[in-house]
């Protein structure tokens, strides 16, 4: 199996479309979502009609009371009440939540929507937001027909093309090999609409830096890899604004200097608090991945393998327990993990890793959401977009309960899943 150090060089649906969706998303069973037996939710129904969830377990995210006997309400995609006996609009779709546990939908932080058909898998699972991490122009016409309803999906933000030096392995990559290309290249990056820019790992240092210099010139921000060629402690100083992989620090940690699984194999624990300390003090945020890289581990022995998921798990922990930022995000999409379904594996990574269920969930909702920029969205409150899971068990007691989706509600639209 290839490893990944390879690979570094309010809106609304409109009710046939939902329909759409819930029929591909929902024809086949799945053992983790089992419904109530005794139990018929309403068939999906547009954002265009008001929603009721009556005799809901609220998980908030907004704090960790669990708020009992809720109603929410929601109209043109928003929240508009939660609270105990809330008044339900004439007309509304109304779900039965008794014994069930509402709370935001999930934000998958790093993505690659290769294909239109791994939309649905999205939504299926509640995903209700995606951030694609390799930008093309298809990606930018299947935002606007999400947003104008005409395609059914996540909320879909992407990064730009990759920029990188050749060879790329990616389609419209952005070669800099001359650093003083750099400025045109953000230039023309930041004209085309892409919200930051993806940097990758051919890159120079020289033309890293330019990258960045250029960037922080325009008040556009960098994320991605930490290139081959440039220190991680080098990248954090110079501001890139999140490292996906753990790249970089894998070199760092590693008694052989390696990268990719195998920097973990031999990661040096003692190394992990400078660079702990170095990622708070330049506010970078993490995307970890923790999952694929446990499946990309398979082609290690299994005592390499148990210490790579042991290490990064433990570097996880470090980052979380100093309190610096991190997002969850899958890669999934390059066949490798599954759409969907793998953002659930990667929250069980996270508790596997030492975290709290909560405090897993709050980064996966509210946590990603600001990082994205959003305040209005994340968390279950009068205002929010109405982006919501109704599950059928308590995910704060076993994070697998994730996988027990009852039904979504994305922008505002119902969708059963059974």
């Amino acid at each position: 199996m290839t490893d990944l150090a390879s690979l570094r060089r309010p809106m609304s649906m409109s009710a046939s479309l939902l329909c759409a969706l819930f029929a591909a998303t929902c024809s086949a069973s799945d053992p983790g979502t089992a419904a109530h037996p005794d139990r018929t939710d309403p068939p999906a129904s547009s954002a265009d009609t008001p929603l009721a969830i009556v005799n809901a377990t609220v998980i908030t995210m907004a704090s960790p009371a669990l708020l009992e006997r809720q109603t929410i309400v929601v109209q043109g995609g928003k929240i508009t009440a939660v609270g105990v006996g809330a008044s339900i609009p004439s007309g509304a779709t109304v779900v039965d939540a008794a014994g069930r546990f509402v709370m935001p939908g999930l934000i998958d932080m790093h993505v690659h929507v290769l294909k239109s058909t791994d939309l649905a898998s999205y939504t299926r699972w509640g995903v209700t937001t995606v951030r694609n991490m390799w930008g093309f122009p298809q990606i930018q016409t299947w935002q606007r027909e999400i947003e104008a309803g005409s395609r059914p999906g996540p909320a879909l933000v992407s990064a730009s093309p990759g920029v990188d030096a050749p060879p790329s392995q990616w389609p419209a990559a952005q070669y800099l090999v001359r650093p003083s290309d750099a400025d045109s290249i953000v230039t023309e990056l930041k004209k085309a609409g892409w919200p930051f820019i993806k940097a990758y790992t051919q890159l120079s240092l020289p033309a890293f830096d330019a990258l960045l210099a250029a960037a922080r010139a325009r008040n556009i921000p960098v994320r991605g890899h930490v290139p081959l060629a440039v220190p991680v402690g080098h990248a954090l100083d110079a501001g890139l604004a999140e490292i996906e992989h753990l790249s970089g620090y894998d070199i760092a940690v590693s008694a052989s200097g390696r990268s990719g699984t195998w920097g973990w194999i031999d990661a040096v624990p003692a190394r992990f608090d400078a660079l702990v300390q170095q990622t708070i003090r330049a506010g970078a945020a993490n995307c970890a991945t923790l999952a694929i890289y446990n499946a990309l581990a398979a082609q290690h022995s299994s005592a390499e393998r148990a210490s790579v998921v042991v290490n990064r798990r433990a570097f996880v922990r470090a980052l979380a327990a100093a309190g610096a930022t991190l997002v969850i995000g899958t890669d999934a999409g390059i066949d490798v993990v599954a759409p969907g379904s793998s953002m659930h594996d990667e929250l069980a990574e996270f508790v596997a890793a030492g975290l709290a269920n909560m405090e897993v969930l709050k980064m996966a909702t509210v946590g990603n959401a600001r990082v994205l920029g959003r305040q209005d969205l994340g968390t279950v409150a009068v205002g929010q977009q109405a982006d919501l899971l109704v599950l059928e068990r308590n995910p704060l007691t076993d994070i697998a309960n994730t996988k027990r989706i009852g039904g979504v509600v994305m922008r505002g639209a119902w969708m059963p899943v059974q």
